[in-house]
This record gives C-alpha cells, structure tokens and sequence, in this order.
C-alpha cells in the first residue's frame, strides 16, 4: 500500500476490490449534486473542493463500510460538542461528529440504491451551503 496517494487514480488503484465499487459511486454521488466540484487527493482521500474549500472527502478505511464525510475543510473551527445548523438532512441520513462535520456510511451497492435519492440531495444542500458561507 501506498503511504501517501499522489492521485485520485493511484488511489482507486490500491483499494480493494470489493470496496472500489462503492468508492466510485460515492465519487458519482458527489459529482451528481454539484458537477462543479473539483476532486483531488487530501488527507490522502480523494476530497471535493467547491469555493477554494474541501467540503466532502471519501474515507474507506473502516471496517463498516465506506463513509461520504461532509465538512467544511481544514481551517474551519470545529466544536465536537455543538449541534449543527445543517437542515438539508430531512430523513437523518448522516451521524454528526461536530457542529461542521457529519458523515454518511454506506456498507455496500445496495445499501446505496436503496438511499441514493435522499443522499444525493442531502450532499447538494451541503454544498450549495458550503459555498454560500463566509
């Protein structure tokens, strides 16, 4: 395995087969609430930047399943013990972390299909209020 991904491709490249299935539609997911958003390598994720700041970053190294992170990049301060301000989450879909970081877990395809609608949406109001703060 590789320390340190220099490439969303070199990334795909070493997970394990039956991971890469689930990594790719998230990747889709998150292309289809905003085509806008710009992929690359952070935190040797691949991260979606939308407003100069990472907002969504794949993590596949759980033993659950594959997780979305939602979260309003690196320099954004984070209170672990705050409730979010975020409504676009109307079937409880994500598990909140901090006040600016939420995640979604997907355990496999099905698991996907089954809540992709709402998902997709969930991640398009992430987004669209990601780039309208400050």
């Amino acid at each position: 395995m590789v320390d340190r991904y220099r490439s969303v491709e070199e990334y795909l490249a070493a997970q394990p087969a039956e991971r890469l299935p689930v990594i790719q539609a998230l990747r889709q997911l998150v292309l289809e609430a905003n085509p806008a958003a710009e992929e690359h390598i952070k935190w040797n994720s691949p991260s979606f930047v939308l407003a100069g700041v990472d907002q969504a970053t794949i993590s596949a190294q759980g033993k659950n399943g594959v997780r979305l992170v939602l979260h309003r990049g690196a320099t954004t301060a984070e209170n672990p013990d705050a409730a979010s301000a975020f409504i676009g989450d109307p079937n409880g879909l994500l598990t909140w972390h901090s006040d600016i970081r939420a995640s979604l877990l997907v355990t496999d395809l099905a698991d996907l299909e089954h809540k992709r609608a709402a998902a997709v949406e969930v991640v398009r109001a992430w987004l669209a209020e990601g780039t309208d703060s400050p």
